[in-house]
């Protein structure tokens, strides 16, 4: 049986990158072909080591607002030195007789697996990208060599529910914000793309008088949707199937990293400018949620246009105020590559605890001659503590994550 990311990345300190390139065609009537194709297969030309240069995901940098889980766009450059990649006006082109605007892309990352059975080594996968193609946009475009084509890829997720507006969604008659979230997403424009199942939305606050008349028509779903999770929730895209779920709950344990996996210590904030202790509804000042004790009387206002219920109002508003009051540490650490990871995963870090005299007192750590350096006010992390994975960067064969404390 062949090895899984996870285990080649615990077990083995020598691994090989691989990665594949997928799409789903668009067709002149706007559906698109069965199965994802393999880009390579297609053209009949190698990827480039670099084709995808970065992948990014991360979370709004504060404690009361959260939301979408922010996926960066994404630039593939391919070899296109015969048009390969060019757009459906090229009869060369694999999207000549299908729309290369609005074509699905999907990149999956790994490692081969060259340790089950050396001599049939095997690419072992994990999406980590999934959207859609955009020629609308200027890093839509050849080089000036005419070879290498690049091609500007929108986050599926993002570009969804910027697609689409309330009025597209005709008369919604759910009130609560997961009946709502889920009669929403439980349609076409959605199920073509991403699977949608009710049991993977969870709201953490669950408003249950939501007015989504309280909105105008031409409101995108996106601005709706992170109305609805201000303050409780977050919702994503993993490995095709939609979440809409609750803060610091739910998360998986997925890494532990030591000081083999260790590359860089950076970044240690303390967590106190994203404390928030008093809390005021916009245009109801009787709604209101003050923290015991109030040590920063650092304040924000909240607004969220559909629940008009004072009631729920102050529910809400309280559950917003119990999160924002926590002061979390953070940090960010590089790791060697690795993919299988996402936001909101749990991870812990076994940090090493002798610190040298010279140790920096601010900056960033690095590795020394003999022994690992970190700065000085990073001592007080505690070893084999658990962390939220807050934000995630790959690139140049390497793991960027930035964590916070879970208390």
């Amino acid at each position: 049986m062949t090895l899984t990311v996870q285990q080649i990345y615990d077990r083995y300190s020598v691994r090989d990158f691989c990665q594949k390139v997928e799409v789903k065609r668009r067709l002149s009537d706007d559906s698109y072909e069965a199965d994802w194709q393999d880009i390579e297969e297609l053209s009949g030309v190698e990827l480039f080591d670099n084709s995808v240069s970065n992948v990014s995901y991360q979370i709004a940098n504060n404690n009361y607002n959260f939301g979408i889980v922010n996926v960066g766009n994404m630039t593939i450059k391919l070899n296109s030195k015969n048009g390969q990649f060019d757009d459906e006006s090229n009869s060369s082109s694999i999207f000549f007789g299908y729309v290369r605007h609005g074509s699905l892309i999907r990149v999956k990352q790994g490692y081969v697996d060259k340790y089950t059975d050396s001599s049939n080594p095997e690419d072992v996968l994990v999406e980590v990208f999934q959207g859609f193609i955009d020629d609308t946009s200027n890093s839509t475009k050849v080089d000036d060599n005419n070879l290498i084509q690049s091609l500007y890829c929108v986050d599926l997720l993002n570009f969804l529910l910027k697609k689409y507006t309330v009025a597209d969604m005709g008369s919604l008659s759910s009130t609560t914000i997961e009946t709502l979230v889920y009669e929403i997403m439980n349609r076409s424009e959605f199920t073509d793309f991403i699977a949608v199942d009710s049991g993977n939305i969870d709201a953490g606050y669950n408003a249950t008088s939501f007015d989504v008349s309280q909105y105008e028509g031409q409101t995108q779903l996106l601005s709706l949707f992170e109305d609805l999770s201000i303050g409780n929730s977050f919702f994503y895209v993993r490995n095709s199937t939609f979440y809409f779920q609750p803060v610091f709950t739910g998360v998986t344990s997925t890494l532990t990293v030591d000081e083999r996996k260790l590359i860089k210590f950076s970044g240690y904030d303390s967590g106190i400018s994203k404390v928030y202790e008093v809390f005021v509804w916009s245009d109801e000042p009787t709604i209101t949620y003050e923290s015991s004790p109030n040590k920063y009387n650092r304040s924000q206002t909240i607004d969220i246009g559909g629940i008009t219920n004072n009631t729920q109002r102050q529910n809400m508003i309280e559950y917003i105020g119990s999160i924002a009051r926590v002061q979390r540490r953070e940090f960010s650490i590089e790791i060697p590559f690795f993919p299988n990871i996402f936001i909101l995963d749990k991870i812990t870090i076994v940090s090493p605890q002798i610190i040298p005299s010279d140790a920096f007192i601010w900056g960033v750590s690095n590795w020394g001659e003999d022994r690992w350096r970190k700065s000085l006010q990073a001592d007080n992390i505690p070893s084999s503590a658990e962390w939220l994975v807050r934000e995630i960067n790959h690139s140049n064969s390497k793991t960027k994550i930035k964590v916070q404390e879970i208390v």
